[in-house]
């Protein structure tokens, strides 16, 4: 594929989805072999290493980063938000400088498997730490409202991680073929430091830590700082964003817990082709659910809605595909059950319980998919 070609696929289709001045430029272009370039260079890293993944790691929620780098799609009644001005932002200094470019699969994979595998020391989270405090809050929050102690982790992705010296050869030892010393991992690492040092946006960049999902494996929740970076400063408050993403994904954790029985048949028992739009939708009304309950984070439900409205516009508009999550209006209707649900309480401040919050999504469902004015109680 022409330079030019793979150019527009990144920023029209990759990065920042299909926004209006990119569609008659899509429209020259093969879509399918744009989304399969994509998923190609995500799996496998540069070309100079031969990554080798990890045969252990766990079911997994989808990655939020899918949603600003994943498949191209076709246009849809999907609209574009302040998130595309933001996204060109960072994306248009990236597909311009060749090292960074270059380098873009190789670190975004080794971040990923650095974040879920081998980073277990203290967490923190946000570029400087700004944020611990609040995550960690929020994180013993969701522990205590879902009645889950001790059992999630939740560690910060960082692009700092891949200009530490340490931390790079870590990720030679065991991520790349061939890596069998620590000397050889030191030399590999060195090179990466070389390539940072030739190009501002190594490892600055927020595409470097975009990071964003939920894993069975060790029950680990990863959120990384360039994520956060994108959503807020396409003007939604930072600890809303930081509170919803891990919210979200808590909420996976609670799915993964009780797959088995909420899913013995997939998500949509009807129809599996819609079994991460079910799980996702759940996913959504938990996350509001705690949001703006009176024991859990406490929002003002307009505040909590800013946050879904603009994250769910920046979701995918594959409405044929087997992993689409569900149209923004259809998100937007499973967070306002959630938001109903605390505020309708009649005794303000009690808690559902896991199964009994999943028993009342799958009793609304219906009117999420196809909305209706009235939820089953």
């Amino acid at each position: 594929m022409r330079l030019r070609s793979l150019t527009m696929a990144l920023l029209c289709g990759g990065i920042t989805f299909l926004a209006v001045s990119c569609e008659n430029e899509m429209e020259e272009m093969d879509m399918k072999a744009v989304s399969s370039q994509n998923a190609v260079s995500l799996a496998t890293g540069q070309d100079k290493f031969a990554i080798k993944l990890p045969t252990d790691f766990g079911p997994m929620s989808e990655n939020l980063r899918n949603a600003i780098v994943g498949e191209a799609v076709a246009p849809s009644e999907c609209s574009n938000t302040q998130f595309v001005a933001v996204q060109r932002k960072y994306a248009a200094p990236l597909v311009a400088d060749p090292i960074a470019y270059g380098n873009y699969s190789l670190y975004s994979t080794l971040n990923q498997l650095y974040s879920v595998y081998l980073d277990r020391g203290p967490q923190y989270f946000g570029a400087n730490g700004e944020y611990t405090q609040l995550v960690t809050k929020r994180a013993r929050e969701l522990a205590k409202f879902w009645g889950m102690p001790n059992e999630i982790t939740v560690n910060g992705q960082h692009g700092a991680t891949l200009n530490n010296r340490d931390a790079l050869a870590d990720m030679m030892e065991n991520f790349i073929v061939g890596v069998d010393t620590r000397e050889i991992a030191y030399a590999y690492a060195d090179m990466l430091l070389a390539d940072n040092a030739k190009s501002p946006l190594l490892p600055e960049s927020p595409y470097f830590s975009l990071d964003g999902f939920a894993t069975s494996y060790d029950q680990l929740i990863v959120i990384g700082d360039g994520l956060v970076q994108l959503v807020a400063e396409s003007g939604v408050e930072a600890d809303i964003v930081w509170t919803g993403i891990l919210a979200h994904e808590w909420a996976h954790q609670i799915q993964f817990k009780n797959y088995d029985v909420w899913y013995p048949n997939g998500g949509a028992a009807s129809d599996p082709s819609e079994d991460t739009r079910y799980t996702e939708l759940e996913a959504d009304f938990l996350a509001a659910y705690y949001m703006t309950h009176k024991r859990g984070a406490t929002y003002n439900s307009k505040r909590v809605e800013q946050f879904f409205n603009l994250f769910f516009q920046i979701g995918d508009c594959g409405f044929a595909s087997s992993g689409h999550h569900g149209t923004p209006a259809q998100r937007m209707a499973a967070a306002q059950l959630g938001f109903e649900l605390a505020a309708s309480a009649q005794k303000q401040g009690h808690i559902m319980s896991i199964e009994e919050a999943h028993q009342y999504f799958v009793a609304n469902v219906g009117n999420i998919v196809t909305p209706a004015t009235v939820y089953v109680q």
